[in-house]
């Protein structure tokens, strides 16, 4: 069996694997940018693709992160990602397609990724002579699972978190709170009030969510909550969330923007700022049109939106084919519009979108 299980289905995206060490580890962090570099996020993207994690009994040399190329990474079939690993560490083996790195990189691989990682206690070396060319490094298994690319943003900074104060020493834990607690903006809500927004990848998609596209497709918004990147929720208002008929619960299926247009009828609107990955697909909609029926609600009450900062970022051109059908799509640098992932259901949803667009021209 593969551990953590949810390995045998694919690996993160490179990408992905940077922008979530980077969340990982945060400004202050001792050896920030050893740990969230293009070498770092390439180890750990091989380390997870090969299935080297220490219960697996597979391990990494360097070698298998040099070799490693785009055409190798995309075949992310469980056999292909086995088969790399087992093949690579041979002698003159030699990766499908051209290397991401030079052969002479395998010592800035070692001596600063995969160094500042083991210090953190995020990879362990099984014990081999200095001169054998076999794989000794693995991530741990409590490290590996924070990647896992299903999980809601509630979900992974709660591990996350979990996974510091196991791993960082105290005076470190210390600072990063110092600098988290003073490192944040302000969002303006749409009744005047405004509210802590810390920094981050997406922090000028959540802004311009809630304070661009909430007035220009609501009629009269409201928010329910939102989430950064330095908590799963920021914000709740669950007095007014029980009001309109929702109740709240921890670890709720919530978005990291939750609005309400209480314009009769009654609509909510779930929105997911996409900096690097996680936009509403398939799988999103269906958890939380089961919580909304739990509640009461039906397909025609809620609006799903994937927000991105422009249409010419990676994010979006990396994404977009996750997005699910009748969903909307919004970019924070293009307020005024939006595109319509229509399907054949959808018709009813649009003629009321219609209306809230007249609305918002007027």
């Amino acid at each position: 069996m593969v551990n953590p299980r949810w390995l045998e289905t694919g690996a993160p995206t490179p990408d992905g694997v940077q922008h979530w060490l980077l969340l990982i580890f945060p400004e202050g962090t001792n050896r920030r940018a050893w740990l969230t570099n293009a070498n770092a996020a390439q180890t750990v993207f091989v380390m997870l693709y090969s299935l080297a994690v220490e219960a697996n009994d597979r391990w990494i040399a360097p070698k298998a992160v040099v070799n490693m190329s785009d055409a190798q990474a995309n075949r992310n079939d469980l056999t292909s990602r086995i088969d790399y690993l087992d093949r690579i560490l041979r002698p003159g083996a030699l990766s499908e397609g051209s290397p991401w790195l030079a052969a002479n990189s395998r010592e800035g691989i070692r001596d600063e990724a995969i160094r500042a990682l083991k210090e953190v206690g995020a990879v362990v070396e099984r014990d081999l002579p200095k001169t054998s060319s076999k794989g000794r490094y693995a991530l741990t298994i409590p490290f590996a699972d924070l990647f896992a690319p299903a999980r809601s943003p509630g979900e992974r900074m709660a591990l996350i978190d979990d996974w510091r104060l196991s791993h960082l020493g105290r005076e470190e834990l210390a600072r990063l709170a110092i600098r988290a607690a003073q490192a944040f903006s302000t969002v303006k809500l749409p009744d005047g009030t405004t509210q802590p927004l810390s920094t981050g990848p997406s922090q000028a998609i959540l802004k311009a969510i809630i304070e661009q596209f909430a007035p220009v497709f609501l009629v009269e918004p409201v928010v329910l909550s939102y989430s950064d990147s330095a908590s799963p929720v920021k914000y709740v208002n669950e007095v007014l969330m029980n009001r309109l008929g929702l109740s709240y619960r921890s670890g709720d299926p919530l978005p990291d923007v939750l609005l309400a247009d209480i314009a009769s009828p009654l609509r909510f609107a779930f929105v997911e700022a996409v900096a690097s990955e996680g936009p509403i697909d398939a799988k999103r909609v269906n958890v939380i049109q089961t919580w909304l029926t739990d509640q009461g609600f039906t397909a025609t009450d809620v609006f799903y939106v994937t927000a991105y900062y422009d249409r010419g970022d990676s994010a979006y051109r990396r994404t977009i084919g996750h997005v699910a059908w009748g969903t909307f799509v919004w970019f924070a640098t293009e307020p005024e519009h939006l595109l319509v992932a229509t399907d054949r259901g959808m018709r009813r949803t649009l003629r009321g979108l219609a209306d809230l667009v007249r609305v918002a021209e007027s």
